[in-house]
């Protein structure tokens, strides 16, 4: 159906571990997750898994301050951040693929039409979006290259580490493949990669 061995579906590259970029220690919030704690090295993809409504995705919202926990540390090489709102938290270096990034196309509030656009063909190519041009509206193109839109803009983007809650839900198997390669490619280049996922054939893949 998609043109390739199973086996390919999870395109993992050999990535060697870096150091230790990212720690999480006893977050919690009442009612929603008690005493989480991780680490996650550079070039690493970390899964959180269960069932909606365990609290997963609500621990990643905690960690980009859309919902301040009650209690835990939250550090980034070495230093522990005071997050109080998602735009702390995209400053220090850790953000989900959702963010914008216009601002680096910006000059005294005037945006450079010219090398945006450029920048934007050279993404779409890299994640390999079928887009009939970069002025295409994101709600126009299929399910897949959606997702694909919206990995493309961590790489334009300063990020250290990278929350992708459910990155492949709903597209077709052909479109996740290509979102797990992109995945690995963001290990390959240093970020350290959380995924929230439901699916556990994803989980173990990645």
């Amino acid at each position: 159906m998609v043109g390739r061995e199973i086996s390919q579906i999870y395109p993992k590259q050999e990535v060697e571990r870096g150091e230790e970029i990212f720690r999480v220690e006893g977050l919690s919030k009442t009612g929603y997750y008690k005493d989480v704690s991780f680490s996650l090295h550079k070039g690493e993809i970390l899964a959180m898994t269960g069932l909606v409504g365990a609290g997963r995705t609500e621990v990643c919202q905690g960690i980009m301050g859309i919902e301040r926990p009650d209690k835990g540390k939250v550090i980034l090489e070495g230093k522990t951040l005071s997050i109080r709102h998602p735009s702390d938290a995209m400053k220090a270096g850790i953000g989900n693929v959702t963010l914008s990034t216009l601002e680096k196309f910006t000059k005294f509030t005037v945006i450079n039409r010219k090398a945006e656009r450029e920048r934007s063909k050279e993404l779409l190519e890299k994640v390999k979006t079928k887009a009939l041009s970069v002025f295409d509206k994101a709600s126009s193109l299929s399910g897949g290259n959606q997702q694909k839109v919206i990995v493309a803009k961590v790489l334009n983007s300063d990020l250290k580490v990278v929350i992708l809650d459910e990155p492949t839900k709903g597209v077709d198997v052909g479109a996740k493949a290509q979102i797990y390669e992109i995945m690995s490619e963001l290990a390959a280049q240093g970020f350290g990669v959380i995924m929230i996922s439901s699916e556990m054939p994803e989980v173990l893949g990645m």
